[in-house]
């Protein structure tokens, strides 16, 4: 029996070792959750005073390894950006219409950010030197992100982006002019294809096989021992 427990002890050291690259964290509880080759699916939708011109859709894909985080993360501009490939789904670059995103500049002007802590997020991304009173921040169970809106005459414009709190990455972005007297709306929106509900059990096992791994071999040590017993 204590042959058993030290090496069920030695296991939980070694576990130890292998979880933590992958699940390594900033002291202030940063994480990525992209990495290399990632891919998303977008639609790229204009709206001119109500009517659809516009529909498109996009491959974005994670083309460089996303930087360390810097510790301890003091302001938004500290999170260095990376390289994202995208096209259309013919493979046509973006071209004129990648102007489209330095809206971002407006929110903060990242494409993703780290995730596990955000409220940390929102107290940094209300310190930088864009932030006014035209700014919100958007904080749900699903999205994370950053508002900028503003009325004059008789439109409202607005600017917004959200981030999957899952992984970080671009849900919506969204850039809209919305007749106040009227509602008539002209926009370009920016928003993620995402898989139908439902529990996806086989990329449940691929993204978490070191975890499923090393739960099943401390499993089989603990009914080992109890069998012992």
């Amino acid at each position: 029996m204590k042959r058993t427990l030290q090496f069920l002890l030695a296991m939980s050291f070694v576990a130890m070792f292998l979880i933590s690259p992958v699940a390594a964290a900033t002291s202030q509880g940063l994480e990525w959750g992209i990495a290399l080759n990632d891919e998303f699916t977008f639609k790229m939708i204009f709206i001119d005073e109500g009517e659809e011109t516009f529909n498109e859709g996009i491959n974005a894909t994670i083309a460089e390894t996303p930087p360390a985080i810097n510790d301890p993360l003091v302001n938004l501009t500290g999170i260095d950006t990376f390289n994202i490939t995208m096209t259309f789904y013919n493979g046509t670059e973006l071209g004129l219409y990648g102007i489209l995103f330095l809206g971002l500049i407006a929110v903060g002007s990242h494409f993703a950010y780290p995730v596990g802590n955000f409220s940390l997020l929102s107290e940094l991304a209300m310190d930088e030197s864009f932030w006014d009173e035209n700014h919100t921040i958007i904080n749900n169970s699903q999205v994370w992100g950053i508002s900028y809106s503003e009325t004059s005459g008789d439109e409202t414009e607005s600017i917004t982006a959200e981030y999957l709190k899952a992984d970080g990455f671009c849900y919506r972005y969204m850039l809209e002019v919305t007749n106040t007297t009227s509602n008539i709306e002209t926009s370009v929106s920016f928003v993620r294809d995402m898989p139908s509900s439902g529990f996806d059990i086989v990329g449940f096992i691929t993204d978490n096989a070191l975890y499923i791994g090393i739960g099943v071999i401390i499993v089989l040590l603990l009914v080992i021992i109890f069998k012992k017993k």
